[in-house]
């Protein structure tokens, strides 16, 4: 499992591209082409089945609360903000590699986790 920080581009929805991309070091152009997605990427449909089809083991965990502590190493994550919004981040090392703004240590109140992945190889 790669380490580096992806960025998704500029004013795009692909932080579900980048998120693989860091998992995979596949690029974000090879899955977007693989997954006939360039838009924004379902959790339980197409980050699960790239995953799959690439070899690791995922489990799905929903819950309507989610503590930030509970979500383990190598998670993707849905991340909500108030506005019922959603993005996904990579949980890895005890800090959330979020292709949008970079590392974060923690999200504040205004958002919530509604559900992940965990991943294994």
């Amino acid at each position: 499992m790669n380490q580096r920080l992806v960025e998704q581009p500029l004013f795009s929805k692909q932080c579900g591209h980048a998120c693989l991309s860091m998992i995979t070091g596949d690029s974000i152009e090879d899955i977007a082409l693989k997954l006939q997605n360039y838009n924004e990427l379902s959790l339980e449909k197409e980050i699960m089945w790239y995953l799959n089809d690439k070899g690791f083991k995922v489990t799905l965990v929903k819950a309507f609360k989610i503590l930030e502590e509970h979500i383990p190493n190598n998670s993707i994550v849905r991340v909500e903000d108030i506005n019922g919004v959603g993005h996904f981040v990579l949980k890895q090392n005890h800090v959330f590699k979020d292709p949008n703004v970079g590392i974060v240590k923690s999200y504040i109140s205004r958002k919530r986790f509604t559900h992940y992945i965990t991943i294994n190889k």
